[in-house]
């Protein structure tokens, strides 16, 4: 070995030695105070990396971690080196029982040597209930809007990456009132929820969903800069009285986490490992929100005797269809009330008919509209009466009863009286008595006991023990049947013969699916997204020449790709032109703005080569 060889081994292999001379250690730290159901920081920071061991956690929620972060610094001062290596691994806990807890000393795996921590003391105050937010646990007499709701703070909500708010806009309100909820979500990373996220169930609510605002904002939650997006919106109407409590909902969100690569560590690894070369993976959180109750009063006593259950800003109108008919005509009352409140809880009025003729069964139809974060409508109680007796007839005035809300009183409105008149039918004698419709038979006589004559003409019979066989009908249909089945048959053998064969599905469908793909990366350019839609677009052209030429993903490149299509009779220019693209989008989705591809005319210049690659490739 050579003097200019020795030299700088002879350092590299001094440097590793200095740096693993430090003896590892490991601190263990978290707040000294926490409430109930606060979300805080647990971390363990050390001067090496290891593999961190956390005790047994009784009184503690384990909800997410490790977060890891490492760093190193090498120093040389008046020809000393000093190298310090910091690894610091963040969990994030929760505190669900009440008083002083200690976490006992985590074991941290360096090699093969185990080294403790200390132990850590927290004190956890408030109720074993949870602590509400500062709306909802406010005076039951303290309405509030959404937004007044979302500026208050839960201690140690800003420290979380991500977390979701229930955000009513009243939490005192009478029974059958109109409230608006919010789940809105704050983050501070790049984050998206790991499944579908459910709707809150909101027990003791009647809703309403309405469309959630689609576009973030930014908020500072305590001090701390967090995007906020409204999730769900709907408009709740209490069901009963007292202290309804929405209770937490759960959801699962994803959180970056950087994971370091895990290679066979040599003298050499300590010195030149840095953090720029770990993985960011996305991992999966479980969140919730905190409970929030609303108090919900009583209505007033001494109700008025048209009160049906509305409450809100309503309105009521009553009409007769006719105030002229025929004996065994049928005339309708129609009572319609409108307006925004508990439509579709309204109960039908109670009419004071006049005796003497039939009355069926009330029908309901309702009318519901979710505009202007309210529910409003109609809701309309037809009375169908089918007039018996000839004569003048009165319908008393129809009182309605209402609770408005802003107010806080009932409110009372009252139609004026209805009059009809039922005329004879021809046919009828001046003794009063009914002619009945339908094919003319006997008069009756008294409707609550005579029988109807309902048919005279005699039925149709036909021969008993006639076999169906006899019949060159069922003989038709009979080979008519057998053919059908032959066709399905054969249809179906040769439909799936050709869905066994993966290669010739996968050559089929490659220009649907890079088609689908483009219309997400159109969208995406629209929407200015260009990060995703480089992304679409280039795995849309790899995704058509993995289907169509059936070859694994993983085993394309530049250089196979362009071999294989000069098999498949694909010209040059194609081929410069789809390395060309794939080029650009590799390039743009990593380059600064000002230097990133012009999407549109890149994505008809996709649109072409997959037409043109359609058209040229021939597959053997």
């Amino acid at each position: 070995m050579s003097a200019k060889q020795f030299i700088p081994t002879a350092v590299l292999v001094f440097m590793a030695f200095m740096l693993h001379a430090q003896e590892p250690g490991f601190v263990a730290s978290a707040p000294a105070t926490v409430q109930v159901g606060q979300q805080f920081q647990y971390t363990v920071e050390g001067n090496e990396r290891g593999d961190v061991q956390l005790p047994e956690l009784e009184n503690f929620d384990l909800l997410a971690g490790p977060f890891a972060n490492l760093s190193s610094s090498t120093q040389w001062i008046n020809g000393k080196m000093t190298a310090k290596t910091t690894a610091s691994y963040t969990y994030v806990l929760r505190g669900n029982h009440p008083g002083n807890h200690t976490i006992p000393p985590a074991q941290v795996k360096v090699k093969r040597e185990s080294y403790a921590t200390n132990a850590v003391e927290i004190s956890v105050t408030g109720s074993a209930s949870g602590t509400a937010s500062p709306s909802a646990s406010s005076s039951g007499n303290q309405t509030g809007t959404a937004s007044q709701a979302g500026n208050s703070t839960v201690e140690g909500e800003s420290e979380q990456p991500v977390f979701l708010r229930v955000l009513p806009s009243k939490t005192s309100v009478y029974i059958g009132e109109q409230l608006v909820s919010e789940l809105k979500v704050y983050t501070s990373v790049n984050t998206r929820p790991a499944g579908g996220l459910k709707e809150v169930p909101y027990e003791g609510f009647y809703k309403h969903a309405l469309e959630a605002d689609q576009t973030s904002s930014r908020e500072n939650i305590g001090g701390k800069p967090h995007v906020t997006q409204v999730l769900q919106r709907h408009v709740l109407i209490p069901q009963k009285t007292g202290k309804l409590v929405i209770e937490p909902f759960k959801s699962e969100w994803t959180v970056p986490q950087r994971v370091t690569t895990q290679r066979p560590r040599s003298m050499f690894d300590d010195f030149f490992n840095d953090p720029f070369f770990d993985r960011v993976h996305e991992v999966p959180v479980e969140i919730s929100t905190k409970p929030v109750t609303i108090n919900v009063k009583p209505l007033p006593g001494n109700a008025p005797a048209g009160f049906t259950g509305g409450v809100g800003d309503l309105k009521f109108t009553a009409k007769l269809s006719d105030d002229q008919v025929t004996v065994n005509d049928a005339v309708s009352l129609v009572v319609t009330i409108s307006g925004t409140g508990n439509i579709s809880l309204i109960g039908a009025p109670k009419i004071d008919f006049p005796p003497d003729h039939d009355l069926y069964e009330t029908t309901k139809s309702t009318k519901i509209s979710t505009s202007e974060n309210r529910v409003s409508g109609s809701v309309t109680f037809e009375y169908p009466i089918v007039a018996r007796h000839a004569g003048k007839y009165r319908i008393a005035p129809v009182g309605f009863s209402w609770f408005d809300p802003a107010a806080g009183r009932y409110m009372t409105t009252t139609t004026e009286e209805f009059n009809f008149t039922v005329e004879k039918g021809d046919g009828m004698e001046s003794g009063g008595e009914i002619y009945m419709p339908g094919i003319r038979g006997d008069e009756v006589q008294d409707i609550g006991t005579d029988i109807l004559d309902i048919r005279r003409t005699v039925p149709l019979f036909t021969v008993a023990g006639r076999s169906p066989l006899d019949n060159s009908v069922y003989w038709i249909i009979y080979i008519l049947l057998f053919i059908l089945f032959l066709v399905v048959a054969f249809t179906l053998r040769i439909y799936y013969k050709r869905n066994a064969d993966v290669r010739l599905i996968r050559n089929r469908k490659a220009s649907k699916m890079a088609k689908s793909r483009l219309r997400i990366a159109n969208k995406a350019c629209k929407a200015n997204d260009m990060e995703k839609f480089f992304e679409e677009t280039e795995r849309a052209i790899w995704g058509y020449l993995s289907d169509k030429l059936t070859i694994e993903l993983s085993s394309l490149s530049r250089d196979s790709a362009s071999e294989v299509l000069a098999k498949a009779g694909v010209s040059e220019d194609i081929q410069s032109e789809m390395i060309r693209i794939i080029d650009d989008c590799e390039f743009s989705r990593y380059a600064p703005s000002s230097e990133k591809s012009d999407m549109q005319k890149l994505y008809n210049d996709a649109v072409s080569l997959l037409h043109n690659l359609e058209q040229n490739i021939r597959v053997r």
